[in-house]
């Protein structure tokens, strides 16, 4: 208790610990809740990573979110289990709003299920990035040009419904030193 005690007080300090076990035990715990989703040792790590692509890519060159709406799309009606005809679609027909509000809350995996189609639609159609493998992707010429890297993640809003941020990394995009001075 007694090293406990004194590197809580080098670290009040600003002082770097002293004693290696404790140096250790808090490199384990910090290792340790990066794999805790929201956590802040998980915020740095994802910070790193995204610093570390802006080194080697320069400045993202669009920050987007992306929030869909399952409560009223017809394809999230679908993947909860409505019969809706989407080639002879009439908005008008099908489940009233409290019905597709109950569809989408009894069923959350067919809300997610939805979330993952709307993001990869939207990244391989619009943007062209295709995940080729666990750590490839590929991509093409797609609505913003040519994508260098993207990095996204995925948060919960109040209700509990998905949306996705993502920093896209352009080829051939001006770097910082060449935006300002096409900026002033």
């Amino acid at each position: 208790q007694d090293s406990l005690r004194a590197a809580i007080r080098e670290e009040e300090l600003g002082s770097p610990i002293s004693d290696p076990a404790i140096r250790l035990l808090r490199r384990h715990l910090h290792t340790a809740a990066a794999r805790v989703v929201g956590s802040d040792a998980q915020r740095y790590q994802l910070r790193s990573r995204i610093w570390s692509t802006s080194v080697a890519h320069g400045p993202p060159a669009v920050w987007m979110t992306i929030n869909p709406s399952d409560l009223h799309d017809p394809i999230a009606q679908i993947f909860a289990g409505e019969d809706i005809d989407l080639d002879a679609f009439i908005a008008t027909e099908g489940p009233d709003k409290a019905r597709r509000a109950s569809n989408i809350a009894r069923d959350p995996w067919a809300a997610s299920k939805f979330f993952h189609f709307i993001i990869d639609t939207v990244l391989s159609t619009l943007l062209q990035i295709r995940v080729a493998g666990r750590h490839r992707v590929q991509s093409g010429m797609g609505v913003l040009g040519e994508i260098a890297a993207y990095f996204g993640t995925v948060e919960a809003q109040g209700r509990g419904t998905l949306h996705f941020h993502v920093l896209i990394y352009l080829k051939h995009a001006p770097s910082s030193s060449e935006m300002q001075n096409l900026l002033f």
